[in-house]
C-alpha cells in the first residue's frame, strides 16, 4: 500500500529480502533532478517525486514475479544532454567525448526524456510512462492594470504577433521545438526552470514555455500562475536505457513498466502530482466531509461547493433559485385598485349629486343627460385599470388582455363623444342665433352622434379581436449556460397591435382636435350661458395627457416595475381630470 511504499523510500539503493528463493536483480541508474519528476533530499539521501514513487511500484511488481529488484542510484549531470551521453553508444567520439568506462556507470537515466529520432540511434527507450505536450504559463494580471493587460498574452501566436518575449529553458530539446514553431518571437534563455519563473514574475518575459506537466505542477500551489491551456507537439516521456544493459534486466524492467500502465499505476501517480486535488463527486469541504449536490455542483480546489449554474444556490447547491418572473409588485396592484376605487367613488358621488340637483338651474343648464354620459364614460374607462393588473406566472391565458382595449376605448369614446356633441350643440345653437334662426337639437340627435363616435371604436376593437387579439406572452430574458431560464417577463401583445393602436390613437386625436376647434369658435360666448370654456379645458387636458403618455408608455414597455404604475396613473388622471373640471364647475 501507499504507506508501505513511503516507508521503503530509504531502501532504494539496496533492497534485501529474507526469502532466499527470490532472484536478485540490480539496476544502476543516474537520476536527473527535475521536480516533480525526480526530487532529491540531500539530508536523507532519499529520491522522491513521480519517478521515485514509480521505482517503488516497480519493486512491488518485481517481487510478485519472484525478483528482488534493487536500484543503485546516484545523481547524474543536471542537464539532459550530458546525462544522456553517459549511456549512449557513441562514447569516446567527437560527438560524445566521455570515456568508455564513464559510459558504463549506468544502465539507464531516471529522467523525463522525450522520444525523438536522433536519440533512438544512440540509446534504447523504456515504455512510455507519461504523455505530455509543450505548453505555456503566465502570471495572472490585475484586470484593472491596463499597462499589464497590454502584455497579457495567452498563446505564443499572440505573443509572436505582439512582439512579446517568451522564456524557454536553455539547451532543452523543447526549446528548439518552440523556436522553430514560432521563429519570429523573442526568446530569453533561462539556466533553470526556477529562473524562468522568476523572470516571468519580473516581467522579462510574458510567457514561459516548457513541459505542460511541469508547468501544471508549479501552478498547483502557486495561485499567481496560470497554465494557459495552449498545447502543441505531443511528447512521449520515457527513460533512456543503455544498449549495453543486460538483456534480461531490460526485458523485465519493460515488463514491469507495462504492468504500471495496465493496472493504472501511472494514472494514479499522474493525478497525485499534476492534477488539482478535488473532493469526490458529491462532497466538499477542506476535509471533503460536507455535502455538495452531485447533480448541480462540484468542489473546487479549496473545498468550496461551486454551483454549475446560477439556477442553484446554497452551501451544497441543493436550493433551486426560483425563476424571476418579473411580476407586478404588490404595491402597484394595490395602487391600481385604489385609483380605480377613487374614480368609481367620484363617479358615484357625482351621479347622486346630479340626480338630487337635477331641478336646479345650473344642472339644467349643463343638462343631466350629458353629465350622466360623461360619468358613464369615465367609469368605463377607469374600469380598464382592473384588467391591466391581471398577470400569469406562466404562459396564460390572461383574460384581462382581451378585456382592456374594449373597456378603455369604449369609455374614452363615450366621454369624448359626449364632450364633442355638447360643444357641437352649443356651436349650432349660437350659430343659428347669430342668423336669427331657430333650431331644435333633440336628445335623439345627440345620442346618434355619441353612438356614431363610439361605434368606430367598437368596429376597430372587434376587428382587432377577430384578427389578432391581445394575448399573454412570456419571454425568457436570461438563461444559464445549460439553457435553464433564470428570468422572464410577461405582457399582453399581438401580431398587429401597433397597427390597431395607431388607428385608435389617431381617431381619438382627430376627435380632440375637432372638439378643440369648436371650442375655439365658441370662445367668445359667455360661460354663464355656455360651457365651452370648461369643455375646452377638459378637452385640452385629455389631449395633453394623451400626447405625453404615449412616449412614456413606449419607453417603459413591458417593464413590470413601472409599466402597470404608468398605465394606471394615466387612465386615472385622465378621467379624474374630466370629472374635476366638469363637476367642479357644477
Amino acid at each position: 500500500d501507499e504507506a508501505t511504499l513511503k516507508s521503503d523510500a530509504r531502501t532504494l539503493q539496496v533492497s534485501e529480502y529474507k526469502d532466499k528463493h527470490f532472484k536478485n536483480i540490480t539496476i544502476r541508474g543516474g537520476v536527473l533532478i527535475a521536480p516533480p519528476f525526480a526530487i532529491y533530499d540531500e539530508d536523507s539521501g532519499v529520491y522522491t517525486g513521480f519517478q521515485g514513487d514509480l521505482l517503488r511500484r516497480l519493486q512491488i511488481f518485481a517481487k510478485a514475479d519472484g525478483y528482488n529488484l534493487n536500484f543503485e542510484l546516484e545523481l547524474s549531470p543536471p542537464q539532459y544532454g550530458p546525462a544522456l551521453d553517459l549511456i549512449a553508444n557513441d562514447c569516446n567520439s567527437t560527438v560524445n567525448p566521455n570515456m568508455i568506462e564513464e559510459c558504463q556507470r549506468f544502465d539507464l537515466i531516471i529522467g523525463d526524456y522525450y522520444v525523438n529520432a536522433p536519440r533512438s540511434l544512440r540509446i534504447d527507450f523504456s515504455p512510455t510512462w507519461l504523455k505530455t505536450t509543450i505548453s505555456t504559463i503566465k502570471t495572472i494580471k490585475d484586470p484593472k492594470d491596463k499597462a499589464a493587460q497590454l502584455t497579457d498574452f495567452t498563446t505564443l501566436t499572440q505573443l509572436q504577433a505582439g512582439g512579446g518575449t517568451a522564456c524557454v529553458p536553455e539547451g532543452a530539446y523543447l526549446s528548439d521545438v518552440v523556436m522553430k514553431k514560432f521563429p519570429k518571437a523573442n526568446y530569453n534563455d533561462c539556466p533553470s526552470p526556477d529562473e524562468c519563473i522568476q523572470r516571468l514574475r519580473d516581467g522579462v518575459c510574458s510567457l514561459y514555455a516548457d513541459d505542460e506537466l511541469a508547468l501544471r505542477y508549479r501552478a498547483l500551489d502557486d495561485r499567481s500562475l496560470e497554465v494557459t491551456g495552449e498545447q502543441f507537439n505531443t511528447q512521449y516521456i520515457v527513460w533512456p536505457i543503455s544498449y549495453n544493459m543486460d538483456k534480461e534486466k531490460s526485458l523485465l524492467l519493460k515488463k514491469w513498466m507495462y504492468t504500471s500502465v495496465s493496472n493504472a499505476t501511472l494514472d494514479d501517480l499522474s493525478y497525485k502530482y499534476f492534477d488539482v486535488k478535488m473532493c469526490p463527486l458529491g462532497l466538499a469541504g477542506l476535509n471533503c466531509d460536507k455535502n455538495c449536490d452531485p447533480r448541480q455542483g462540484t468542489s473546487d480546489r479549496d473545498g468550496k461547493c461551486i454551483c454549475q449554474s446560477s439556477k442553484w444556490t446554497g452551501e451544497d447547491c441543493s436550493i433551486e433559485v426560483e425563476e424571476d418572473l418579473k411580476l407586478y409588485p404588490d404595491w402597484e396592484v394595490y395602487l391600481a385598485y385604489g385609483l380605480f376605487a377613487i374614480n368609481t367613488l367620484a363617479c358615484l358621488l357625482c351621479f347622486v349629486w346630479v340626480h338630487l340637483k337635477r331641478e336646479t338651474r345650473l344642472v339644467k343648464m349643463w343638462q343631466p343627460f350629458f353629465l350622466k354620459f360623461i360619468l358613464l364614460g369615465c367609469f368605463v374607462s377607469s374600469a380598464s385599470i382592473i384588467p391591466t393588473t391581471q398577470q400569469s406566472e406562466g404562459y396564460g391565458p390572461v383574460h384581462g388582455c382581451l378585456v382592456f382595449p374594449w373597456l378603455y376605448c369604449i369609455g374614452c369614446s363615450i366621454t369624448l363623444g359626449t364632450l364633442l356633441s355638447k360643444i357641437f350643440r352649443v356651436y349650432r345653437l349660437f350659430q343659428a342665433a347669430s342668423r336669427a334662426q331657430r333650431v331644435m337639437i333633440t336628445a335623439r340627435e345627440t345620442l346618434l352622434m355619441i353612438f356614431g363616435i363610439t361605434i368606430v371604436d367598437v368596429v376597430v376593437i372587434a376587428v382587432w379581436t377577430g384578427v389578432a387579439p391581445l394575448q399573454w406572452k412570456r419571454t425568457i430574458t436570461s438563461t444559464d449556460h445549460f439553457g435553464q431560464p433564470l428570468s422572464s417577463v410577461g405582457y399582453c401583445t399581438s401580431n398587429y397591435w401597433k397597427v390597431f393602436v395607431t388607428i385608435i390613437v389617431t381617431w381619438h386625436l382627430v376627435l380632440m382636435f375637432m372638439a378643440s376647434y369648436l371650442c375655439y369658435l365658441t370662445r367668445n360666448i359667455s360661460s354663464q350661458f355656455a360651457e365651452s370654456k370648461y369643455l375646452a379645458i377638459s378637452l385640452f387636458s385629455n389631449l395633453q395627457i394623451t400626447v405625453l403618455s404615449i412616449p412614456v408608455l413606449i419607453i417603459v414597455g413591458a417593464d413590470p416595475s413601472t409599466s402597470l404604475f404608468i398605465r394606471a396613473v394615466v387612465i386615472w388622471i385622465n378621467d379624474f381630470a374630466v370629472l374635476g373640471i366638469i363637476f367642479g364647475k357644477c
